[in-house]
């Protein structure tokens, strides 16, 4: 049979030892066995619930199994057992497939967990017949080699090899039989049954399958067994006695909250977001190693079969531990005696609001349930109706209590997210909301707990760290509160931690986690947090939505552990609850896929010696890249279901329509390619169509699943591959290419045909396409081709031409109320009985349909304008620019020119705009570091400007701050402000910098408002067209002197170069060569000499293309003893002539070598040459190795558009067309020709996420490492591994620090000396592996020389210089 899966990747794992196992317990829901499998040792295997258990007939033991055991996934769809190969079979609902050998090795298959596809992998039945496993499952049948362990076929059985859900599989013969709901289908195994017409249907009465197989077996001793479901296993014994085996567990596997009180565990599994979710609610208690479950059922019973939904959360009273209740958001609040419903609370019996006055059972939605100091149970009710807080006193009252942040100033909480009754200041009351209108109410009482009259309320929407940094989270889930008193509170942006020692009725400050990473950023800074829970040690344990559980100790400033479904016995990384036993010091974690519990070894669960551990824990992400795109400009909407699809100058984004999350997609998300074209959404499949200008085209499903089709990018073609437009019709997509049309099946995800329309199968450039009435209408070189969708497209002489009103210039083409629309020199046409009629319609900039109504953009891109069927214009928000509108029930989605994704509440009136943090724009013509300030420009110039508009955008501790265009013009309306080309930032007040500008003078900033432009009347500057300053004063090249000096290039005036004091005054000289002027037209950035800051080179790009060397002599006002070297041409080490026609830049390294970019490759001038007397340079050469003894030019006809220097002394190419390249000295040799000629890396877009190949510049943070990459189609970093060495060891550090299981990353040391040697040992001093820095960084990936991961333990760094002088060292601990 052909093999046409992807072969397996098997890996053998063997099962994890007792030893690691000891500490956890799972506690899984078994009450719903499924499957029953018998090995050869007759031992019984039981599925349930997704999980897996065994009983051993003889013993009756019954053994759990998880991940501990050696298993790969959580949720099992199936199991069989291979008699023949003594092996399990067992299928995750995932796709991933383990094999259970005997000798309880288990051996992994991930082809299909693998593997994208729109099908779910869900396997319903296995049959196993020779050496091959036949897989029922929902898209088809999957065979398996059980002796080779891959996955061999997959047969689409369906009509035109469609999926069908395969429910069971039967080998008779020579005849295969698939089950598929009412029918049966066969084929004989000889046949080709790939092929999908070999087989046939029947009814599936007509073939009896082995209804016994997976439900009941019979051992040699004559018991039976069989599947009994709720009851467990059922065991009939030969004497016709039944025995039920069955694991103790919850009802469910959906700790939503967990509470420990009394020497109780009580766990619900409620939930609830914007609406409830309607989960069955069921109270499940664990005591003394046995659960209790108070089933749906019987609580229903209770209350005379009302529906008893989504419960929430618990409330033990202090005094008596049989006394609880439980909050329910929907049906109201239950009290409990002794585990017997007592009382149901809704808005019928109790003063707690129904969110539907008329359905009080169903939406009475209460939440946290709270006791005080004085015995009083507080819950809180959503929405806030009648009263938010209500208390249920011991004598059987009750009492209301609001939250007023002044007079008649109420706040409601409509999604309650946690009540906490501040345990040093009963008085206090901290209440959550956690979504609409999200903040933190503190509600001090007075000691009056039910008068309202003395009441103080405050609400805290954002929170202000101990850096002065402001802490503004989208969600709230929890909060509690430590032992020390301090209070945590659980967002969507980390822990907040508010202390004792701060009033939060007085202020909004707060401390946060101070664990660095190697971004910037700090531990969890960024992490959804959902739970908090203390142990006895005063230890913190953070439950995070995708990281698993941090484990911190008292002083929260180290990690203790950190646990995740890779290193422990937790089903899933999502934490949904946490309690505490402190008796037995038992942690319970309650995961979205069900409940673990971790039991503390006081021998190995304790902070960690300080003494073994560096400085900082750092998150490890050395080589990663990151994106930093504009999100401003919004050109196309997609409204799905769920999201809201934008795309902002090729990039592309989305908001959550309920939560209102905003999430970038990128290169590094999944997408195939970084410039977006196009988006186009089908509603029939509820998919995205992601098309780009490369060719790529990406799927995306409902739920952010991410297919490419690649064909259309990897055909070799001459013409664009370019999308022009795109119209969705039922399941397909109808691309306007510049050849044709290309049509996409966006159910099979394929592309289906491709029509050349034009005279005789020729390509035409269609520009619009559109279907109206079966019709499809394609607009192309002048002419509208249309042809009837029934007949055979892909037959040119289907096609008829039309002709289009007059004019070369098309705004649009769209179908509203049956009828084609077409757009044509700004004037809106439509076309009646082949006639094209011009409407009163103007000023159209381009045409838009949304939920049947009709749209234009005017030609001043104010607002939109709605068209009626008389063809009268609606103005629809006239005071903004937009680019794009989608219609979704009472709210309208707009692209803004300037403030993203913008949603108009039509109902209300109101405005909110969205969009992910980033630059206000992807033109990043030049960037440039200072500290740890990121400054980009996106102008640009050549002969003459480019004019593009001058924004300043500033990256600064992970944020953007965007000091916009239409501000400056605000603050300057006389001057052109555009093409910003170069940026000084003062050296003495970093607030202070100056932006130079190719068209209008020279902007000086001061906390990132314009201070002054200096311009001929105010400045030595001059302009190059005398009647026109405002445009024509072009500037370039600043930068400050190691006096204070700001020195600028000033093109087209009387002098070129000037300098403004720190005193304020201005003077201005030109350079002089041999009693000559040097004419500076196109200068680039100077750069000032390191070996002597009095020496100033000045690259000369175009015309009288050079580099002038000036030395001011220490008097840089003073030009009469200055002396310049000008210079044209150079003779290599070969003594060939090098004559540039263009020069882009120049850069030093740390040997003092000179390297200049030019438009033709790069060269060198040694620090030994000096070019006042010598033009010798130097070009390295690149052997061919090809045993000629030949060899090239190192980018040889490249242009070079930027050359940065990094702190291990390499080099970071930028060129204009072939990417980014990293070079690596391999001799320190100056005069050498081969000096750098290692290439350490060579980024592209194929490679990288480079989005264009395009690099304009580059820079490089000096702390970090981190290296920016300025493009032609944006910007974007990396993480590289070099940093400047230090001058000593004193500063020396690892991270992350200590190594956690789950981390498979680098470790990285940093603080190092240049060329330090570090010696890896372990605690016995063997030596492991030895590594060496890139200047002052060096990395480690765990393993020995063998290229083995080290075990857990203590390890040392020994470091040493190459020269034996200087020593130092530094721990790392590791944990696997």
């Amino acid at each position: 049979m052909k093999k046409h899966i992807i072969s397996s990747i098997a890996c053998l794992l063997c099962i994890f030892a007792y030893g690691t196992e000891r500490h956890w317990e799972t506690h899984f829901a078994y009450n719903s066995v499924q499957l029953l499998a018998l090995d050869c040792q007759e031992q019984v295997y039981a599925l349930a619930n997704g999980k897996l258990f065994s009983i051993d007939p003889t013993s009756e033991k019954i053994t759990k199994y998880n991940n501990f055991s050696g298993m790969h996934g959580v949720d099992i769809a199936h199991i069989a057992y291979d008699a023949e190969r003594q092996q399990m079979v067992i299928m995750y609902r995932d796709g991933k497939i383990d094999i259970w050998h005997s000798n309880k090795q288990m051996q992994y298959i991930s082809d299909l967990y693998s593997k994208q596809m729109t099908s779910s992998k869900n396997c319903n039945n296995i049959t196993i017949a020779g050496n091959m496993a036949y897989l029922a499952m929902d898209f088809g049948i999957l065979t398996m080699d059980l002796e080779q362990y891959e996955l061999v076929d997959t047969y689409y059985i369906g009509p035109e090899a469609s999926e069908v859900i395969v429910n069971d599989i039967m080998i008779s013969g020579d005849s295969i039989y698939a089950k598929v709901g009412d029918l049966v289908y066969a084929a004989h195994m000889e046949d080709n049954i790939v092929d999908y017409r070999y087989w046939t249907s029947r009814p599936a009465s007509s073939i009896v399958f082995d209804t016994k197989k997976g439900n009941e077996y019979t051992t040699s001793n004559g018991d039976k067994w069989k599947v009994a479901g709720a009851k467990g296993v059922e065991r009939q014994m030969s004497t016709k006695e039944k025995v039920y085996y069955l694991p103790d567990g919850p009802e469910m596997n959906t700790p939503y909250t967990l509470t420990w009180s009394g020497g109780r565990l009580w766990m619900v599994p409620g939930g609830r977001w914007v609406n409830q979710n309607q989960t069955p609610g069921h109270v499940m208690i664990y005591e003394n190693g046995k659960w209790k479950n108070l089933t749906n059922s019987a609580l229903q019973a209770a209350t005379n079969n009302v529906a008893v939904t989504d419960l929430t959360g618990v409330a033990v009273d202090k005094d008596d531990p049989t006394h609880f209740w439980i909050s329910s958001y929907g049906t109201g609040l239950y009290e409990f005696k002794n585990d017997s419903l007592v009382n149901r609370y809704t808005a019928v019996n109790s003063i707690m609001g129904s969110a539907a006055p008329n359905s009080p059972d169903r939406y009475t939605r209460v939440e946290n349930p709270t006791y005080d100091d004085q015995g009083v149970l507080w819950v809180t009710v959503a929405g806030g109706i009648d009263t938010t807080l209500v208390a249920f006193l011991p004598d059987g009252t009750q009492r209301g209590v609001n939250f007023y942040t002044g007079v008649d100033q109420r706040y409601v909480i409509n999604t309650p997210g946690g009540l906490l009754i501040d345990e040093q200041n009963p008085d206090r009351k901290w209440a959550i909301s956690s979504r609409a209108e999200p903040g933190v109410v503190i509600l001090d009482d007075g000691g009056t707990r039910y008068y309202g009259g003395d009441d103080q309320s405050v609400v805290r929407t954002e929170f202000r760290d101990q850096d002065g940094l402001i802490i503004n989270p989208e969600f709230f889930f929890g909060i509690d509160q430590g032992a020390d008193g301090s209070v945590w509170i659980a967002s969507s942006a980390g822990p907040i931690i508010i202390p004792q020692d701060i009033d939060p009725m007085l202020t909004n400050d707060c401390v946060r986690l101070r664990i660095p990473m190697p971004d910037g950023t700090y531990l969890l800074e960024a992490e959804r947090i959902n739970t908090f829970e203390w142990d006895d040690k005063g230890q913190v344990w953070i439950g995070t939505q995708t990281g698993g559980v941090y484990v911190l100790d008292a002083t929260y400033s180290e990690i203790v552990a950190c646990y995740t479904s890779s290193n422990s016995a937790m089903p899933s990384n999502s934490v949904l609850s946490l309690a505490y036993n402190e008796e037995q010091q038992q942690m319970f974690i309650g995961t979205s896929g069900g409940l673990v519990s971790y039991i503390a070894d006081p021998d190995t669960y304790s902070a960690l010696d300080e003494e073994d551990l560096a400085p900082q824990f750092i998150d490890g992400s050395m080589f990663r890249w990151r994106t930093h795109n504009a999100f401003t400009y919004v050109e196309q909407i997609a409204c799905m279901d769920n999201k809201v699809y934008a795309l902002s100058a090729n990039s592309l984004f989305s908001v959550d329509k309920n939560t209102h999350m905003v999430s970038s997609h990128t290169k590094l998300d999944g997408m195939s390619a970084s410039n977006i074209n196009h988006i186009a959404y089908n509603p029939m499949l509820n998919r995205l169509l992601v098309t780009y200008t490369n060719g790529q085209i990406d799927i995306i499903t409902h739920d952010g699943e991410i297919y490419n089709i690649s064909d259309l990018f990897l055909k070799q073609m001459s013409a664009s591959k370019e999308v022009n437009d795109i119209h969705i019709h039922q399941d397909k997509a109808y691309l306007a290419m510049s050849f044709g049309i290309m049509v996409i099946n966006m159910r099979k995800m394929e592309i289906e045909d491709t029509y050349y329309i034009g005279s005789n199968s020729s390509e035409v450039h269609v520009e619009y396409i559109t279907i109206l009435d079966n019709t499809i209408y394609a607009l192309a070189s002048g002419w509208l081709y249309s042809a009837s969708l029934q007949d055979n497209l892909v037959d040119y002489t289907f096609w008829n031409t039309n002709s289009i009103p007059s004019g070369k210039a098309i705004q649009g083409m769209d179908v509203h109320n049956d009828r084609l629309y077409l757009a044509v020199q700004q004037k809106l046409y439509y076309r009646d009985h082949y006639q094209w009629v011009e409407t009163t319609v103007k000023n159209v900039a381009s045409l838009q349909t949304s939920k049947d109504e009709l749209y234009i953009i005017p030609t001043n891109q104010n607002g939109i304008a709605k068209i009626d069927s008389t063809y009268q214009i609606t103005w629809m928000l006239p005071d903004n620019t937009y680019h794009a509108i989608a219609k979704d029930g009472n709210a309208f989605w707009l692209g803004s020119h300037t403030d993203g994704l913008v949603r108009y509440d039509t109902l209300h009136q109101t405005r909110e705009s969205f969009y992910p943090d980033g630059p206000i724009s992807n033109f990043s013509y030049r960037i440039r570091f200072f500290d740890d300030r990121l400054y980009m420009l996106p102008g640009g110039r050549w002969a003459n400007q480019f004019r593009r508009q001058g924004d300043v955008m500033i990256f600064e501790n992970d944020q953007w701050t965007n000091i916009k265009n239409k501000d400056l013009v605000a603050m300057a309306p006389e001057a052109r402000v555009q093409d910003f080309m170069n940026v000084a930032q003062d050296p003495i007040d970093p607030q202070h910098f100056f932006v130079t500008s190719y068209a209008s003078g020279l902007y000086e900033f001061y906390k990132d408002s314009i201070v002054e432009i200096y311009l001929p009347h105010n400045s030595t500057l001059r302009s190059s067209d005398e009647n026109n300053p405002m445009g024509y004063t072009r500037t370039d090249g600043a930068i400050y002197d190691d006096q204070g000096n700001l020195w600028v290039l000033n093109m087209g005036g009387n002098h070129n170069i000037h300098i403004l004091t720190p005193q304020g005054q201005w003077h201005s000289f030109d350079a002089y060569y041999n009693g000559k002027k040097v004419e500076m037209h196109t200068t680039g950035e100077i750069l000032i000499d390191q070996r002597n800051p009095q020496h100033k080179w000045i690259p000369l790009l175009r015309y009288n293309t050079g580099l002038v060397l000036l030395n001011d002599n220490g008097t840089p006002t003073e030009e009469y003893d200055d002396v310049v070297v000008y210079r044209t041409e150079w003779k290599d080490q070969n003594n060939n002539l090098i004559l540039p026609t263009t020069i882009h830049t120049i850069a030093q390294d740390h040997n003092n070598v000179i390297w200049v970019g030019t438009g033709s490759g790069i060269f060198a001038i040694p620090a030994g040459i000096d070019i006042a007397t010598s033009n010798k340079c130097i070009r390295v050469i690149i052997p061919r190795n090809d045993g000629t003894q030949l060899g090239d030019y190192l980018l040889d006809n490249e242009q070079i558009n930027d050359i940065k220097i990094d702190g291990a002394n390499r080099l970071w190419v930028g060129t204009a067309n072939s990417g980014v390249f990293l070079f690596k000295p391999v001799s320190d040799y100056v005069d050498d020709p081969s000096y750098y000629v290692e290439t350490v890396a060579h980024f592209t877009t194929e490679n990288s996420i480079l989005p264009s190949n395009e690099v304009l510049s580059i820079a490089i943070h000096e702390t970090t490492g981190e290296v920016f990459f300025a493009t032609g189609g944006g910007l974007v970093s990396y993480m590289s591994d070099a940093t400047p060495a230090h001058d000593d060891y004193s500063q020396i550090y690892a991270y992350p620090n200590p190594v956690l299981p789950n981390f498979r990353g680098y470790i990285t040391f940093k603080g190092l000396m240049d060329n330090t040697e570090l010696r890896i040992v372990d605690a016995g001093g063997n030596l492991i592996k030895k590594i060496h820095s890139e200047g002052g960084t060096a990395i480690w990936d765990a393993k020995n020389a063998r290229g083995e991961r080290v075990a857990s333990g203590v390890y040392t760094a020994i470091c040493n210089t190459s020269d034996g002088q200087h020593n130092g060292a530094v721990k790392v601990m590791i944990f696997n």
